[in-house]
């Protein structure tokens, strides 16, 4: 778990990693995904093209260690969180790994977030 439960919830820094995670855009099928999600969030402003690499801070919500090729893997990520105009810019959503079944999992974490999402992907 990212956070410690003994103490009041206190983040466990060995748990956070700055640029833990790391889209890079392959092309069409990138474009494609942003113009879908975009869409489906009922929002226009989406560019046309996802920008090249979006980072994201990475907090682990699991304790231990952890066999990524046959246990599932769930992170919590944060978009633009080092940027200078958080109100407007900061977003967050899950991200879950699941190796071992080919699957990768990215759920929202509130509908709040969507806007700065997609513009967070956006070139």
């Amino acid at each position: 778990m990212g956070f410690d439960q003994n103490t009041e919830m206190s983040l466990i820094q060995d748990h956070v990693y700055k640029k833990g995670v790391r889209f890079f855009r392959t092309g069409l099928e990138s474009d494609s995904l942003l113009k879908v999600l975009a869409r489906l969030y009922g929002l226009d402003e989406a560019s046309a093209q996802m920008t090249n690499e979006e980072t994201f801070t990475a907090i682990a919500l699991h304790q231990g260690e952890i066999d990524m090729a046959s246990e599932s893997i769930k992170i919590k990520i944060f978009g633009k969180d080092q940027d200078e105009d958080l109100e407007e810019n900061y977003y967050e959503s899950f991200f879950n790994l699941d190796l071992k079944n080919g699957f990768v999992f990215w759920n929202e974490k509130d509908q709040e977030y969507r806007e700065p999402l997609i513009r967070g992907l956006s070139a």
